[in-house]
């Protein structure tokens, strides 16, 4: 980050970047959130975000946060997203072959392809999301399919310099952590 320039763009990512941070928080600590709030929170991050991300040419955060606002746009018009035909089943099944074709690539070229890891962030965050928002995967599951999207973001925003992003997601990663592990904790196997 050395010979860092403050512009308008990067204002506006560290607000969104605070937003999205608070309102992954909220929900990460609270077993009963308050839906509007949250979907209003990810909204206003998501184009905030969005705005910076263009500025920055940093295109996988700009689907992952189009994508983020159109999932609360659908909330605020009362789109039941549930009724649409997600899988979790088909998600997983789409994980393994993108991280498939990933490890063909990397032993075919010899390295991995940073793009591509970047790419398979911006899926896993969307789908992840999209079930989460549909209901269809339980919170402690989408944490931890948002902590590895957020970290393997991390190397493409690194070489974008998209540091409001950058940081942002090494936050979400951690506070992902936090909630799969109090949600997961919540289920007793023995006792």
């Amino acid at each position: 980050m050395a010979g860092y320039t403050i512009t308008f763009a990067s204002i506006f990512g560290w607000l969104g970047s605070m937003l999205y941070l608070l309102s992954h928080s909220y929900i990460s600590y609270k077993a009963d959130w308050n839906k509007r709030l949250y979907y209003a929170l990810n909204l206003s991050a998501a184009m905030l975000l969005v705005a910076t991300s263009v500025v920055f040419s940093s295109w996988q955060a700009v689907v992952i946060n189009c994508f983020w606002a159109g999932i609360s746009v659908l909330f605020f018009f009362d789109v039941k997203l549930g009724s649409l035909p997600v899988s979790p089943s088909i998600f997983r099944a789409a994980v393994v072959v993108l991280w498939g074709w990933i490890a063909v690539l990397w032993f075919k070229d010899g390295e991995l392809s940073l793009g591509l890891l970047g790419w398979s962030s911006a899926f896993v965050f969307s789908a992840a999301y999209l079930l989460f928002s549909a209901e269809r995967i339980r919170p402690g599951y989408y944490f931890l399919w948002s902590a590895y999207a957020a970290l393997a973001l991390l190397p493409q925003l690194w070489l974008d310099q998209n540091w409001p992003v950058f940081m942002l997601e090494i936050i979400w990663a951690g506070i992902s952590l936090f909630g799969a592990i109090r949600r997961f904790g919540q289920f007793r196997l023995i006792g």
